[in-house]
């Protein structure tokens, strides 16, 4: 018998962009535990999105989970991009000699000896990371003993230091916990500094009052207000000086001491050495 009315589950949205862990410092609101948790909910939304997108996009880690993919999967350079993994005459998928400068002079050094920079097994991560949440190889998380998370020109690399090295492949055809995958998962972007959680407290905050109808910082747009005859004087936005932001002077300070430039996100560098990771949805 057919199904008259069948059960239709709930659209599923993805994740809202904006930060994931901006904490809020409450120090300067005194009544915010006399708010619902409906308002005080979103009042922290509000604000953080606001904080997050005028600081250039970058405080507030989000974790996010990559399946990387080796030399052998894509027939470029992978873990260890150029110089180090060049095919070369002897087969052994390094150069034989690699090119420095030594006081002015150029000089060779063999990438199996002591003056090379680079770790013997390294996953280059390129974005921002802030710490590494966990790492599995065929299903199984491995213990954070057997690796470290080094700072270099490149990036933040994975070094691997158990002895082992990272799979060469993966099979991109199984799910991330299968035998076979390779996943690693970490928080992308920078902490929010104290100055930033107060900054986030403090417009929260006025938020919330507004939110309920009570009195709050009036913004900087409004010029003037007579309450017994209701008259009320606005500037128009266009005239407003480009050093007002939210209208609360604190709070201002803040982003152009984090962001002077007004810059809108991150920079960005594209390389042909380095593809990028496919990343779990």
């Amino acid at each position: 018998m057919p199904v008259i009315n069948p059960a239709v589950p709930a659209e599923v949205f993805p994740s809202e962009e904006g930060p994931c862990n901006w904490p809020l410092d409450l120090s300067c609101c005194p009544d915010w535990n006399t708010y619902e948790p409906a308002v005080q909910s979103a009042a922290q939304a509000w604000s953080t999105y606001i904080l997050w997108a005028l600081t250039g996009r970058h405080y507030g880690p989000c974790s996010i989970t990559v399946r990387p993919c080796g030399s052998t999967c894509e027939g470029f350079s992978g873990y260890l991009t150029w110089p180090v993994s060049q095919p070369s005459n002897s087969g052994s998928g390094s150069p034989w000699m690699v090119p420095f400068v030594d006081n002015g002079i150029w000089r060779n050094c063999g990438c199996a000896g002591g003056c090379t920079c680079r770790a013997r097994c390294e996953l280059v991560l390129g974005t921002p990371v802030f710490v590494i949440d966990e790492i599995k190889i065929d299903g199984v998380v491995l213990d954070p003993s057997a690796y470290r998370l080094d700072r270099t020109e490149r990036g933040r690399v994975l070094v691997r230091v158990d002895g082992e090295c990272w799979p060469e492949c993966q099979d991109m055809n199984v799910g991330p916990d299968d035998v076979g995958a390779f996943t690693v998962t970490y928080q992308v972007g920078d902490p929010v500094p104290r100055a930033g959680q107060i900054a986030a407290g403090m417009l929260a905050c006025q938020f919330a009052k507004a939110c309920v109808g009570g009195d709050c910082v009036l913004p900087q747009q409004l010029q003037s207000l007579s309450r017994n005859n209701i008259e009320v004087q606005v500037i128009d936005p266009a005239t407003l000086p480009d050093s007002i932001l939210t209208g609360i002077a604190e709070v201002d300070r803040w982003v152009r001491s984090v962001n002077p430039n007004n810059v809108r996100s991150g920079p960005r560098v594209l390389s042909p050495d380095v593809r990028p990771h496919r990343v779990i949805a």
